[in-house]
């Protein structure tokens, strides 16, 4: 097997399928990579962590309590606070059973006899270790209702594990993520995100106990939810999981080599650089040199190598952009933020649709279709998991609109349509619509907002309305010399 080809195998087998984009809970430490910017995100002392879809909390909500890959961490990313004095509890997120915490079935039947903070209260007591009389073994429905009924009992419990983790140097970090899965609909969530906002800043008074909760942006902005007294103290601390271009190929380098079978191909491509790659032995992975992790002029001469330098053919081919940079900037939403998920989903797709006798890993015209691909996965995540109400609102406009435009042009598609009309029905109905639009009470410019705020808009500075193509491929608007839309 000749380079180009081992290289194309070695995106191939290190770049996870996109129903997983880098964050399976099986993959191995080697290929886990801590941007600088993640630092304060992980600290123990963080509380409250945002990140949009596929930046990484689910990812750090798995492998933060798992011991080999926070190993691997301490060696690799020293920085990183996650050591052996740190010891790691997982409570809500992608659960299966109730066995850390309730599940959402289990959490509807709770919040209707007991109070969101005897809930969380009860996982604490149940993560920390509480000895008797608290009733470890019961079910949740015994649990919460003991600390319910016996407030100073738990305080001194509590009071008791803090101090015991103190004489151990050790302090205890319990783990929270998908709070959109409290519940089934935004009303029901509300009180049960309130209340864990209310105990996390609870713990604030303790030495060594924590909550960490991974959250999405817009649980944060919902006044219900922060709206307590004090959140302020909260919220000031908190941390964000964002990537920036350099943080995405140093990730996407960190896979390559250390892709099982081919990951040597990728190491040797990179020795014209004079930097060595070294081996951490406890996880058995090679370590991405630290020049490669943040100089882009480096990243940018490395990928080349892989994609070539520009994205059209001929001696003029650099004026439609350079591979390293366009992939990029067409996969930024309208906050300017890129998640790993489709970063890897556009790489994956590039990768795969690449014929084998190419000359370079990538060819650059697969890299427009990988785009098309992460535009469709995307958009499939946002309207099918997250916000059902966005396809909604966004069908009226497929083929009939071409970005920038005005507000006004799209508010009057709405308009033809009956598109809020049919979005307040669906409300009503028994089925409703699970986390409707913030703003759906002012209208059609509040269901603007409501988008803009998500990153699926962004309003220019002639107040056109603008969607960057992450969107806007899927949803099938036009843009005049943009990728094409899909049909």
């Amino acid at each position: 097997m000749n380079d180009t080809c081992a290289l194309r195998q070695a995106l191939r087998e290190s770049l996870p399928d996109v129903d997983h984009v880098g964050f399976a809970p099986d993959r191995p430490p080697a290929f886990t990579y801590v941007p600088p910017s993640h630092a304060k995100a992980l600290d123990p002392e963080v509380s409250l962590v945002e990140g949009i879809r596929g930046s990484g909390k689910s990812f750090w909500w798995s492998h933060l309590s798992s011991e080999p890959h926070r190993r691997f961490i301490g060696t690799a990313f020293p920085e990183i606070r996650f050591n052996s004095h740190v010891r790691v509890e997982q409570a809500f997120g992608a659960q299966a059973t109730s066995e850390n915490a309730p599940s959402q079935d289990v959490l509807a039947k709770l919040i209707q006899h007991f109070p969101a903070r005897a809930i969380w209260r009860a996982v604490l007591a149940q993560r920390a270790g509480f000895a008797a009389p608290y009733p470890a073994g019961g079910q949740w429905l015994e649990r919460v209702g003991w600390v319910h009924e016996h407030p100073e009992e738990f305080d001194e419990l509590l009071l008791q594990i803090d101090r015991q983790l103190e004489e151990q140097d050790v302090t205890l970090v319990v783990l929270f993520d998908a709070l959109d899965r409290l519940a089934e609909d935004w009303q029901r969530i509300r009180p049960l995100a309130k209340g864990l906002l209310q105990i996390a800043l609870d713990l604030r008074a303790t030495r060594r106990i924590r909550f960490k909760i991974f959250l999405r942006p817009d649980i944060l902005q919902d006044r219900e939810i922060v709206g307590f007294p004090d959140a302020s103290k909260l919220l000031a601390r908190k941390a964000a999981l964002t990537w920036r271009r350099a943080d995405l190929y140093a990730l996407l380098f960190q896979c390559l080599g250390n892709a099982e079978r081919y990951g040597q191909a990728f190491r040797g491509l990179t020795q014209h650089t004079g930097l060595l790659w070294k081996r951490s032995e406890p996880a058995q992975a090679w370590l991405l040199p630290g020049p490669m992790r943040t100089d882009e002029h480096l990243q940018e001469s490395v990928f080349a190598l892989l994609a070539g330098k520009a994205m059209a053919a001929g001696p003029s081919g650099f004026k439609r952009g350079k591979p390293y940079t366009w992939l990029v900037n067409h996969l930024l939403d309208s906050l300017d933020q890129v998640s790993p998920r489709s970063f890897f989903a556009a790489l994956r797709q590039a990768a795969d649709e690449t014929p084998d006798d190419h000359p370079l890993a990538i060819d650059y015209r697969m890299i427009a279709k990988g785009v098309q691909s992460a535009s469709q996965i995307r958009v499939d995540e946002v309207t099918t998991e997250d916000y059902p109400w966005v396809d909604l609102v966004m069908r009226p406009l497929r083929g009939r609109l071409t970005v920038p435009c005005a507000a006004q042009d799209i508010q009057e598609l709405w308009r033809i349509d009956g598109t809020l009309e049919s979005l307040l029905d669906k409300l009503h109905s028994s089925s409703g619509v699970k986390l409707p639009p913030q703003h759906l009470s002012e209208g059609h410019a509040g269901v603007l907002a409501d988008l803009e705020s998500l990153g699926l808009l962004k309003r220019l500075d002639d107040q056109r309305i603008q969607m960057p193509d992450v969107y806007r491929i899927a949803f099938g608007l036009g843009r005049r010399g943009g990728v094409k839309p899909l049909k």
